[in-house]
């Protein structure tokens, strides 16, 4: 099927559009003209068109789809079509693929009903459940406030777990408070691991003068930052972002020079002012875009919030003039209010459509000094190192992650030559580090491999299988494969259609026509005449012609694109394939054969793609020309695909009874 591309016919029409001022443009609205115009634009074309990455994320973000997803409970697997860019069972391509052909962000979108499309695009294939659950991995830190007050509980800490106090024996505590399951039944738990014990000791000199409280200078992402997007189009996938080490978190709501309304947080870890006085909050910032300085303060806003309470908003005295990109310090913000109290710092920022811009912070400090009051409890330096878990929920606990499973540690990243905690891409990295820690893997085991990917801007964990060979070496597993199916526009909607009509027009030069019954043509000389003893397709030996165009062993015809059935012409050219029979004989061997042996052939042969559809029985219909010797007749032929590239004759209309039989 050849493909049609719609551009060249647009800009067929601009040209006409471009040419239309002549000396009878004048008449252009007369009577008679204004009909014209009104008559619908019909742009009736088949084409091939194989899904984009862009275009997996466009169909998972789209609103139908969504609204689909959330009646069908299906919310996840659509999620997984924009993250994996591929469909699954759950999610199948049949139900979510129209809204994407209907909208302009398909290249195609003016095509008209009787269009189809032949769609191809990923889908999974005997993908293991345990690998669907890691997509929605979910990340967890444990922060020092648990350490202190549930690892270690008494008046001394560390800001670790140790041998005696493992992370194993709290780590499920604190996922069963504060991670969801809902969300993803795995979760990556980050946390320090001291190999020592520690000696507390109360002889630590209380400091004098300022101290740094918390810091967040936001050069390798947002840090132990969150944001909330409770407020954000679906044409944004981001709000909040980081920007680079030389700009910080940024928040933005342009997109390809649009603006619009949102509202969203960046929220900070909590920040314990426990024993602290003179309070001092400052940062850096710049804000731009907005249509003015004023907008600007009202909707860049810095609150606080006490232990997980009501937010209260705080002046940010200094703003930097909207017409520069320039950092501006803050200016000092006191916090004395919350001397002694656990807190969280949030950046609000808010816009409105046409009224939206960007604001960068970076280099945030909160500086105190250590009072009489500091607090009684005395943290013990130990060295510690990063550790990375993987924790599964299993019904009704956080437990270990199966030993199948394993995460890439922070170290790691920079062993493979990374600047920055993340790859992007999984090759050739995960495979020489499976072969340096696995390596005396079972041939045919399976690891999944957990790490952070960096795209579009943004990291994100990502789980990747992969496979031991018989040699030991690991290599990547796909369980994925790319499948192809038709669309068509019937009523102004695009519908799943698996069933084809192929048109086989009568006459020379008819492209379609010549390339199916060339395959014929071949398809005989290979399977009927080589038997024989032929060696060339031009020898004119045997059921073929000297041309190598047609052949009388079903009639096959490339240069008149029919089927021939003369008995006359099938005698003349292979007596010995005919002796003894009479004309009608000879007419219907070669009627039988094209319908049972030689189209069905051909239709393999050019659609290797054709496959059965549980539940569905597939069609293809073609519609091809028989001449006689005295007229050219048209007729249908109807198969079932019965198996991958099989077709099994159901009907034609050259036999009353449909078959021949």
């Amino acid at each position: 099927m050849n493909k049609i591309y719609i551009r060249a016919s647009l800009a067929l029409v601009l040209a006409a559009g471009a040419a239309s001022c002549d000396e009878n443009s004048w008449n252009n609205k007369l009577d008679g003209f204004k009909e014209f115009e009104d008559q619908p634009f019909a742009n009736q074309q088949s084409i091939d068109y194989t899904l984009t990455d862009a275009d997996y994320t466009y169909i998972a973000g789209n609103s139908a789809n969504k609204a689909l997803a959330t009646e069908q409970d299906n919310e996840a697997a659509l999620a997984l079509v924009g993250t994996q860019k591929r469909f699954s069972a759950a999610c199948p391509a049949s139900e979510y693929v129209p809204a994407f052909l209907s909208s302009t962000d398909f290249e195609y979108f003016t095509l008209t009903d009787g269009s189809s499309v032949k769609l191809t695009y990923n889908v999974t294939v005997n993908e293991p459940e345990a690998l669907l659950e890691a997509a929605s991995v979910q990340k967890y830190t444990i922060d020092e406030a648990f350490y202190r007050d549930e690892v270690w509980g008494g008046e001394d800490y560390v800001n670790a777990f140790t041998p005696l106090m493992p992370a194993d024996n709290y780590v499920p505590v604190a996922l069963g408070d504060f991670v969801n399951p809902d969300k993803g039944t795995y979760c990556i738990v980050s946390y320090n691991q001291a190999d020592t014990e520690p000696s507390f000791g109360n002889d630590e000199p209380t400091p004098s003068g300022p101290v740094s409280v918390f810091a967040e200078s936001f050069t390798e992402g947002l840090g132990g930052f969150t944001t909330d997007d409770a407020v954000i189009p679906e044409e944004l996938t981001f709000v909040w972002s980081w920007g680079g080490a030389n700009y910080g978190a940024k928040a933005s709501a342009f997109k390809d020079n649009v603006s619009y309304a949102t509202e969203s947080w960046l929220v900070s870890p909590d920040i314990n002012l426990s024993g602290y006085t003179d309070i001092t909050l400052a940062f850096e910032h710049v804000v731009n875009k907005f249509p003015d300085l004023e907008f600007a303060k009202a909707n860049c806003t810095l609150w606080v919030s006490v232990a997980g309470g009501a937010w209260k908003q705080v002046e940010i005295p200094v703003y930097t003039d909207n017409t520069s990109w320039a950092f501006t310090n803050s200016g000092d913000i006191k916090l004395d209010e919350f001397a002694g109290k656990t807190i969280r710092l949030g950046f609000k920022y808010v816009s409105e459509e046409g009224k939206s811009g960007t604001w960068e912070v970076k280099n945030l400090t909160i500086n105190a000094v250590a009072g009489a009051k500091a607090p009684a409890r005395i943290k013990a330096n130990l060295p510690a190192t990063a550790v990375n878990a993987i924790y599964h929920f299993d019904g009704s606990d956080w437990v270990k992650a199966a030993s199948d499973f394993t995460v890439l540690q922070d170290a790691d990243y920079k062993t493979m030559g990374q600047s920055y905690n993340n790859l992007t891409t999984a090759e050739p990295y995960l495979s020489r580090w499976l072969d340096l820690n696995y390596p005396y893997g079972v041939a045919e085991a399976v690891k999944y491999v957990f790490w952070i990917q960096y795209a579009g801007g943004t990291s994100s964990y990502v789980c990747s299988p992969y496979t031991c060979g018989e040699d030991g070496k690991w290599t990547p597993t796909e369980f994925v494969e790319t499948e192809t199916a038709q669309f068509v526009r019937t009523g102004g909607k695009w519908i799943y259609n698996p069933n084809v009509t192929i048109d086989l027009p009568a006459g020379k030069s008819q492209p379609l026509s010549s390339l199916y019954y060339q395959t014929i043509v071949d398809w005989v000389f290979e399977t009927i005449c080589r038997p024989l003893g032929d060696t060339n397709i031009k020898s004119g030996l045997f059921y073929v012609t000297s041309y190598g165009n047609n052949e009388y062993y079903s009639g096959a015809s490339a240069y008149q694109g029919n089927v021939d059935l003369r008995p006359g012409s099938a005698r003349a050219q292979y007596p010995a394939g005919y002796e003894s029979m009479t004309d009608d004989e000879i007419v219907e061997a070669e009627k039988t054969r094209f319908i049972y042996e030689s189209l069905p052939a051909a239709l393999g042969i050019l659609n290797p793609d054709a496959k059965p559809i549980d539940g569905l029985q597939v069609l293809y219909t073609i519609n091809f020309a028989a001449y006689n010797g005295a007229s050219t007749d048209y007729y249908v032929a109807v198969y079932e695909v019965s198996g991958p590239a099989q077709f099994t004759p159901i009907s034609c209309t050259w036999w009353e009874n449909g078959t021949g039989k």
